[in-house]
């Protein structure tokens, strides 16, 4: 049982004088004098003499899971004989002005490490305030400028952080070869992307090679401008992102003219996952209610196109890019890229006019997604987005964040493995400054 303790404690055996345990029914205390040691003294280096032991000081040293746990410490002083000056022992549970253990310290670092946990959660697991977490957050990280990864994603998240108000999107920069994150910008703005890239040297600017970003303008001209080497390739998800909008916008059009309930209707209303996602067709006919007789997917889907001949033209055409997309190689896409571009222009679908735009425009930046640099995968922004993922989840189980400072060293320290923390006496608060209250006195009237 003693061992048990001492290991709780983290105390050497040998070194207790004095050791009881207090279990109350809200806590259990350790109360504890440790051997005098007789160390030099700290301000001549003499020798010195015991002077005594300090009042108990309480510390929050929660090595219990199930109860709340305190260390009651009476610790030595030392009489110097030669300067005559007092000092106490140093304290093996936290610094001298701490009321929580170096073991509450290191725990709540470990658990903001995880952005399942909220500030509220590892308080509340800890038995301290949602401030002393955050004051320990802000003092224990430090979070220095991250070298330019050869491979560079650029996305963005939505949020009320962002810098200007006119923003609505943080910038998330992400290093796609070794999955983390790299930075988080305030906006993305041409403004903003170009103060980042401005304050590195051209020298790493030049290492990056490869950058995946969805088809934002901005990103691509600052890339450009700032990364003078690189491959600048758009994400595949958001081109056919972009195209699955525009078949959608032929199916609802045509769903909009029919009567309601009708078999058009009911066809292009309850079966559109049929043409509009993969899936598989020739399963078991199923008696349909509906017609009367037994059908499977494949029947349904011929029904649904033989509804229009720009619906029928609208989907060959989807069906056609997608093969494409998932089959096409760095050698071969330029070719096919044209004989679909060529497909589509001719189609004369005016809902797939915006998308035929992107396929002008964006044309070398779709075609570099071909590219397949490192373990053998197409160029993409899918890393970016499973960041995104995490950070939207964080924001959401946090019920909204404001701290954009904290925000941006939360998210890095625990997406990044190259950034540790280290816990020291300083303590400083990355708090925001408010606005000053104004108040009015009511005027009776």
């Amino acid at each position: 049982m003693f061992n048990f303790i001492t290991n709780l404690l983290n105390i050497n055996e040998n070194e207790i004088e004095d050791l009881k345990v207090v279990s109350l029914p809200s806590e259990t205390q350790f109360h504890i004098t440790l051997f005098p040691t007789f160390p030099s003294c700290t301000y001549c280096g003499g020798t010195v003499q015991g002077h005594g032991h300090t009042k108990p000081k309480r510390i929050n040293h929660p090595v219990l899971t199930d109860r709340k746990t305190s260390v009651f410490f009476r610790n030595n002083r030392y009489l110097c004989n030669d300067c005559g000056r007092t000092f106490s022992a140093k304290n093996p549970f936290t610094f001298s002005t701490f009321k929580n253990s170096i073991f509450l310290l290191d725990r709540v670092m470990k658990q903001l490490k995880n952005l399942n946990y909220t500030y509220l959660m590892i308080a509340q697991s800890n038995h301290i305030s949602v401030t002393q977490v955050q004051l320990y957050f802000d003092s224990f990280i430090n979070i220095p400028r991250i070298s330019l990864p050869v491979s560079l994603g650029i996305d963005e998240i939505h949020s009320r952080m962002a810098k200007r108000k006119d923003a609505s999107y943080l910038a998330v920069l992400v290093d796609n070869l070794n999955r983390s994150l790299v930075d988080i910008l305030p906006s993305r703005s041409k403004a903003e992307l170009s103060r980042y890239f401005e304050r590195i040297p051209l020298d790493e600017r030049k290492q990056v090679r490869y950058v995946t970003i969805d088809m934002w303008l901005t990103y691509k001209e600052v890339c450009e401008k700032y990364l003078p080497n690189c491959i600048i390739a758009v994400d595949p998800f958001h081109v056919v992102k972009h195209l699955m909008e525009g078949f959608t916008r032929i199916r609802l059009n045509i769903l909009n003219q029919c009567e309601y309930d009708s078999t058009t209707y009911y066809l292009l209303k309850t079966w559109k996952d049929l043409i509009e996602k993969d899936v598989f067709l020739d399963n078991e006919p199923v008696y349909n209610k509906r017609f009367g007789r037994k059908l499977n997917k494949r029947d349904l889907q011929e029904m649904i196109l033989n509804i229009s001949e720009n619906l029928c033209l609208g989907f060959r055409l989807k069906e056609m890019y997608l093969h494409f997309n998932k089959e096409a190689t760095s050698d071969n896409c330029e070719q096919w890229f044209d004989t679909i571009y060529a497909a589509f222009l001719s189609s004369g679908i005016h809902e797939f006019d915006s998308f035929i735009t992107t396929m002008s425009n964006w044309k070398k930046e779709i075609l570099n997604s071909f590219q397949r640099p490192y373990d053998d995968r197409k160029l993409s922004n899918a890393l970016s987005e499973n960041i995104n993922g995490q950070l939207q989840t964080y924001i959401a189980i946090s019920k909204g964040i404001s701290n954009f400072v904290r925000f941006r060293k939360r998210v890095i320290f625990s997406l990044n493995p190259k950034v540790y923390y280290s816990i020291t006496e300083t303590l400083h608060s990355d708090k925001r400054e408010g606005r000053s209250k104004i108040y009015h006195k009511k005027q009776n009237s």
